[in-house]
């Protein structure tokens, strides 16, 4: 058991960590709406679902869509806001470094 933890680091040392799945697959590679639809899908998704105290099915629908369309986004290059900004102030930009992105993890959690 000892040596298992050393043979594993001398391989990954050698090769480096494995890049997670999820980084190498597009979710929405295939669809056809335009930036600025997904955009515009994002905030009507956003005005249902940030305005709305109800814990119906239709508001929680309208949430995760909002992660959805963001992580369509991100998949563009589009990235809405940067780290550490208010929400206010966040806008939808080309990607750069710290920038804010969408987490595939939150996709099944409700």
């Amino acid at each position: 058991m000892r040596m298992l933890a050393p043979a594993c680091l001398a391989v990954i040392a050698a090769f480096g960590p494995a890049p997670p799945a999820a980084a190498q697959t597009l979710l929405f590679q295939g669809a056809t709406e335009s930036d600025d639809q997904l955009r515009q899908l994002y905030d009507e998704a956003g005005n249902l679902c940030l305005h709305n105290p109800s814990r119906d099915v239709r508001i929680a629908v309208a949430c995760k869509s909002m992660l959805i369309y963001g992580l369509a986004l991100n998949e563009r290059g589009w990235c809405l806001g940067h780290e550490a900004e208010p929400n206010a102030l966040k806008a939808w930009h080309r990607c750069e470094a710290g920038s804010d992105r969408f987490s595939r993890d939150q996709l099944t959690l409700f």
